[in-house]
């Protein structure tokens, strides 16, 4: 239980300064179109290892977080999040390690679904969507993005639940 409540307050400052950093420096970077979403990736890191309760926590506040500092309406990003949450849970259920193929496929498909979803809800609020051209500029080059950042937002990750892990023991 300790662990958990750790984990959820430690959630508002890492997704904060994600979402500062996504909203500010990334579209600074963008060469290809797109773009990495240091949200996305963090709640996708967070719940291959993570408890249920804990992730859905995670995407919800780095949702609330990405789309207070976007023109999007407010809560449009956790939807797609939040599927990423029970998707990546049930397949950890199934699954006893996360290796290199699952990881590659849960940020493909996972970036896709959390894509596709968030212009899903901004069509429905009255915001003109192209699906080709956005898939083309926005989701392709986001998604070549995100696999090559999981690996290190991955690794800092995992290196907190561990620490979280330990401190938990000793207590």
């Amino acid at each position: 239980m300790r662990l958990t409540t750790t984990a959820n307050v430690l959630s508002l400052p890492i997704m904060l300064l994600a979402a500062a950093i996504q909203a500010s420096f990334v579209p600074q970077i963008r060469l290809l179109g797109g773009g990495p979403d240091l949200i996305f990736l963090l709640v996708l890191a967070w719940s291959i290892n993570a408890d249920l309760d804990s992730s859905v926590v995670w995407a919800f506040v780095g949702g609330i977080m990405i789309d207070l500092l976007s023109a999007a309406p407010t809560g449009s990003s956790v939807m797609g999040l939040l599927f990423l949450v029970f998707a990546t849970s049930g397949i950890g259920g199934q699954v006893y390690q996360i290796g290199f193929t699952i990881l590659v496929g849960l940020v493909m498909i996972g970036t896709l679904v959390q894509q596709v979803t968030f212009m899903m809800v901004i069509s429905l609020a009255g915001f003109r969507v192209s699906w080709l051209e956005d898939f083309s500029y926005i989701i392709a080059p986001t998604m070549l993005y995100n696999l090559v950042l999981i690996w290190p937002v991955y690794w800092f990750v995992r290196r907190l639940q561990r620490r979280l892990d330990r401190r938990s023991i000793k207590s």
